[in-house]
């Protein structure tokens, strides 16, 4: 099974990186099941290997920002757990030479989602197969073409689907590609 998402995650990001009407297209590298304030944490290491895919905006504004769909696999590099996720994102002062921008959706995993084993697991157990997925980002517009950014992401199913929700956070470094 982890092969089958890992070869999906790299399919779609070179898939997407010829995508012509695509507004976005980044890539990044972050910090995998960082410790932040939860009571379950650090169960894996290693790094996160990201691709990124943002929509053209949305025509939704009516005053309310920058809407776009966005997309993003994540590669663990030390066996810990990978995946993908999308949804929705509402990006702020994207005009300015800083913005800011939150996300939120679903995301799917190659972690295991039953319960842990009594003694010190190495993976997280998510609980669920399929968890919902926020973020929020800050970016710097370098020039038209690309973007800096230093993001906070979080996937977990909130208490939905039981008691077992570790849930896991990543903090990322990104440089995207605008179209």
């Amino acid at each position: 099974m982890r092969a089958v998402i890992m070869g999906a995650v790299l399919a779609a990001g070179m898939g997407l990186g010829g995508v012509a009407n695509a507004a976005e297209v980044g890539v990044g590298v972050g910090a995998h099941d960082v410790d932040l304030w939860k009571e379950q944490c650090c169960f894996e290491g290693g790094q996160n290997l990201e691709i990124h895919y943002r929509s053209d905006p949305l025509d939704v504004d009516r005053g309310l920002g920058v809407w776009r769909l966005w997309a993003l696999g994540s590669v663990n590099s030390d066996g810990g757990s990978n995946f993908v996720a999308g949804g929705i994102q509402r990006r702020f002062w994207g005009d300015k030479k800083v913005y800011a921008q939150l996300s939120v959706g679903l995301a799917v995993h190659d972690g295991p989602d039953g319960d842990p084993p009594v003694a010190n697991p190495d993976r997280i157990y998510f609980g669920s197969p399929v968890l919902i997925a926020s973020e929020a980002a800050a970016g710097v517009n370098l020039n038209d073409d690309w973007s800096g950014e230093v993001a906070y992401f979080h996937m977990s199913h909130a208490g939905l689907a039981g008691d077992q929700n570790p849930g896991l956070d990543v903090i990322s470094v990104r440089l995207i590609r605008k179209f």
